[in-house]
């Protein structure tokens, strides 16, 4: 009689073992289908971010050639030709002030700090539209010389891009905020053709942890939105630096 009361305590004490391992069994399998389900988006998301960043920054560097061509051709005309350029420049950075009132008003600043606060549920992200404001209005304040790059705004555009994405296919509450993170640092990718520094960019500055799909999703997007940049500008570094030579080693001090 105390071995069977010692068999029933035992299989007592199994019953929540197995439930466990079943559990776990489950939330593993649910995990694999909502990265098979989610990687595809992330895909496509890289591709459209590594277009609209590509395009943004052809605009950008044209914008600028445009500007210092323009200046010399003005140069010669003196007070005259200062006039003229300060009414241009000065329409240029009107026309992207009115696009942002008064279409989209989130597309001011930098967007990353708008973009922190849509991942922490604190603000609305809008999509096309604010991608088209950011993309035109910052192109023409470019031209008109204002003190900016494509940074921000490439990486607000990757984020609206991945609000899109989730409203174009089903997606979860967690996994539009996934696309929209993912988006983002796929924007930085392109922007610098670094995909390694936009995934620890959404990790360290704009998610600030590592939720679920967060870390694999931001990466595949990032390397995904670099490769289609680097098709269309090719392997160059975005910023080439000289070889400084090496000090002497008299010059120690003074370093």
């Amino acid at each position: 009689m105390p071995r069977v009361v010692q068999v029933v305590g035992e299989g007592e004490r199994k019953a929540p073992t197995t439930q466990s391992a079943r559990r776990l069994v489950s939330g593993l399998r649910k995990r694999h289908e909502r990265r098979r389900r989610l990687f595809p988006r992330v895909l496509l998301l890289g591709a459209l971010v590594g277009l609209v960043a590509s395009f943004f920054r052809a605009g950008a560097e044209r914008a600028e050639e445009l500007r210092t061509e323009w200046i010399g051709h003005l140069r010669p005309l003196g007070l005259v030709g200062f006039l003229e350029l300060a009414a241009v420049c000065a329409f240029l950075a009107a026309f992207a002030v009115f696009l942002v009132r008064r279409f989209e008003p989130t597309a001011a600043g930098s967007g990353i700090p708008h973009l922190k606060a849509v991942l922490h549920r604190l603000r609305r992200l809008a999509g096309a539209r604010l991608i088209l404001v950011k993309f035109f209005g910052g192109i023409s304040a470019i031209g008109a010389g204002f003190a900016l790059g494509r940074e921000g705004p490439t990486i607000q555009m990757g984020g609206a891009l991945g609000r899109v994405v989730a409203r174009w296919l089903p997606t979860s509450s967690h996994e539009r905020q996934v696309l929209v993170a993912a988006g983002a640092g796929g924007g930085l990718a392109a922007a610098f053709n670094a995909p390694l520094a936009g995934v620890i960019f959404v990790l360290e500055e704009i998610q600030k942890n590592f939720a679920p799909g967060v870390f694999s999703a931001t990466f595949l997007a990032s390397v995904t939105a670099d490769a289609v940049s680097r098709m269309l500008f090719g392997q160059t570094a975005v910023f080439r630096t000289a070889v400084i030579p090496q000090p002497p080693v008299e010059a120690v001090p003074l370093f």
